[in-house]
């Protein structure tokens, strides 16, 4: 008699689970490397793709809102990114943690350092400030004199086909400004680094409350 051939049997995938500590549930990580990209992408998306409805929402409107809260302090100045010798924007190392909203800065930064001499779309939007010497487009240098009533047309040498700026504008900014300009950069860089740890609970899940077998272990270990 013939052998029957059966397939073998494939085992359901293992999935990540958590504990919650509120109520000892067990929380369905799905791909937790997954859920971490997507809440840097975006606060709290990678909690609702988890399932987790309440606290995506909660931490997508909080973070969100404290970034856009600094924005509007900072008159929608204080997130770019800057590279050069003696002008590097450290702070924006944290603003990029609050995920896509940030990385206009970027673009920003690299199209106006670049042979294009503009940012994208010649657009004020997350642009870094110009300093004293560098070079810009006609377009970009008649955008800011319309734009910032700080510039004036005569700020600008005329180096056809470019214009060659001659102050510092970050400085105007923190003239115009003053404390908000600071306070404006501290709320964004809170935003970003706020999201860090809602990146981390996408991935590995919320931290529970210590068990007594922790207190325990801790106590054993400062005795020893």
């Amino acid at each position: 008699m013939a052998k029957q051939f059966s397939p073998p049997v494939r085992q359901p995938a293992a999935r990540i689970v958590a504990i919650s500590p509120d109520d000892g549930s067990a929380i369905d990580l799905r791909n937790p490397a997954l859920a971490a990209i997507l809440s840097w992408c975006l606060p709290g998306l990678g909690q609702l793709y988890q399932g987790r409805t309440y606290k995506g929402s909660l931490c997508m409107a909080a973070i969100l809102a404290t970034f856009f809260v600094g924005q509007w302090l900072g008159d929608g100045k204080v997130v770019y990114a800057s590279w050069k010798p003696g002008e590097t924007r450290w702070a924006f190392i944290c603003q990029a943690g609050v995920g896509v909203v940030a990385l206009p800065a970027l673009i920003q930064s690299l199209q106006l350092n670049s042979a294009a001499r503009e940012p994208l779309l010649a657009s004020v939007f997350m642009a870094p400030p110009l300093t004293e010497g560098q070079y810009v487009t006609q377009k970009y240098a008649d955008l800011l004199v319309q734009h910032d009533p700080d510039i004036h047309a005569d700020d600008f040498f005329d180096k056809p086909p470019l214009r060659q700026f001659r102050t510092d504008q970050l400085s105007i900014w923190h003239h115009r400004m003053g404390k908000f300009f600071e306070i404006g950069t501290l709320y964004t860089m809170l935003a970003g680094m706020l999201n860090v740890l809602v990146i981390f609970d996408a991935w590995a899940g919320p931290l529970g409350a210590p068990t007594e077998e922790d207190r325990q272990a801790l106590r054993g270990k400062k005795m020893a």
